[in-house]
């Protein structure tokens, strides 16, 4: 039995997901522009493995909601992962269906560190 109120968990958690997706396709591309030995390419999995544990914690029938790419585009990774942790607040991650919750968001606290100390 789902015992979430899909309004307010299901479609902050496909928020989560969109921004961090968009992080982590900046973040590579960045990358892609430096050295083999660059930061940002710990950074880049760092932030598609929170995509991946953000899409994770969502039912296999939901639907993600359409996004406006240029939108996102506009805002940098480090903007784009700090209002993915804002999302994170409002949760209610003592409920069984988000158990793994916790460990997002602490990894999304890291990952904004990071980003900071790159100068994002």
């Amino acid at each position: 039995m789902d015992t979430l109120n899909p309004d307010s968990t299901w479609d902050p958690l496909g928020s989560i997901a969109h921004l961090l997706r968009q992080a982590a396709t900046q973040v590579w591309s960045d990358a892609d522009r430096a050295t083999a030995d660059s930061p940002l390419h710990d950074l880049g999995l760092g932030v598609y493995l929170a995509h991946s544990q953000a899409s994770a914690l969502l039912p296999e029938d939901y639907e993600l909601a359409d996004v406006d790419a240029d939108e996102l585009e506009e805002r940098t990774p480090l903007q784009l992962l700090t209002e993915a942790e804002e999302l994170t607040r409002p949760l209610p991650l003592h409920q069984p269906d988000l158990v793994h919750g916790s460990q997002l968001v602490v990894d999304l606290c890291d990952l904004i560190r990071e980003a900071r100390g790159l100068g994002y």
